[in-house]
């Protein structure tokens, strides 16, 4: 997965979910932030429809994550494998409190 390598070359490892937590695709922390995520593919299907979708998925994951941990600093985080057609996602994850971010730069990341 690009993200993963992007992590990498900045020498932060991802993990994936805990046994019995929620089911985020990649995980890690950087500095005193736990950051969760959602990856979603934006071809062969309505890019809308994926991006409503991990976004719902993403505050939901934070959601359980900090009713379970309340002490940590938890950064929902949705990536894409490209930049969305329409800009209005950039301020909708922003106003939600998510970061948006997609390949190849994952900025944010």
């Amino acid at each position: 997965m690009a993200l993963i390598e992007h992590l990498a070359q900045k020498e932060i490892k991802a993990r994936q979910h805990a046994r019995n937590a929620p089911r985020f695709d990649a995980g890690w922390t950087h500095d005193d932030d736990v950051f969760v995520a959602e990856v979603k593919s934006l071809t062969g299907t309505s890019e809308e429809q994926q991006i409503r979708l991990g976004i719902g998925q993403i505050l939901d994951y934070a959601h359980q994550l900090r009713s379970t941990h309340p002490d940590d600093r938890i950064r929902p985080v949705l990536v894409l494998e490209k930049q969305p057609t329409d800009p209005r996602w950039t301020s909708v994850a922003d106003q939600s409190g998510i970061l948006l971010t997609w390949a190849p730069d994952f900025a944010g990341c």
